[in-house]
């Protein structure tokens, strides 16, 4: 098993446009996300969390790259294809169901998917793109 046929550099620009992504969506729907988190003020933008956040989009952004390169040609069709199934398979259901255990407001489970449907959107592009 080999996941040589994708681009190192295109894993590490994917995780830098999905955080940037990330960031704009969230001071985007700063308001009604806070709103529907539960925060009462606006949370404070700290190098530790925003680090975390970064580590994990590459880890995301390489896994998404082994499973496409796994699967098949990286291409951006098949790393679009790739990208959104793990979004509606995994992530779209582990925040439903969080979000269900959690009784937190349908309003944070859109805005979340959302976000997290953009970040996997744009890795995906990206990662085909390099591959």
């Amino acid at each position: 098993m080999s996941f040589s046929n994708f681009s190192p550099l295109g894993v590490v620009i994917a995780a830098l446009l999905a955080f940037g992504f990330g960031f704009a969506w969230h001071r985007a729907v700063e308001k009604p996300w806070m709103t529907a988190s539960g925060y009462g003020g606006r949370p404070a933008l700290k190098l530790g969390p925003l680090t975390i956040v970064f580590l994990a989009e590459l880890v995301m952004a390489a896994a998404l790259a082994g499973i496409v390169g796994h699967i098949g040609a990286v291409t951006i069709g098949n790393a679009l294809i790739t990208g959104v199934l793990i979004w509606a398979g995994f992530v779209l259901t582990t925040i439903v169901v969080d979000h269900s255990y959690e009784a937190r407001s349908r309003k944070l489970t859109y805005l979340n998917a959302g976000h997290w449907f953009g970040v996997i959107v744009i890795m995906s592009l990206v990662i085909g793109f390099f591959g």
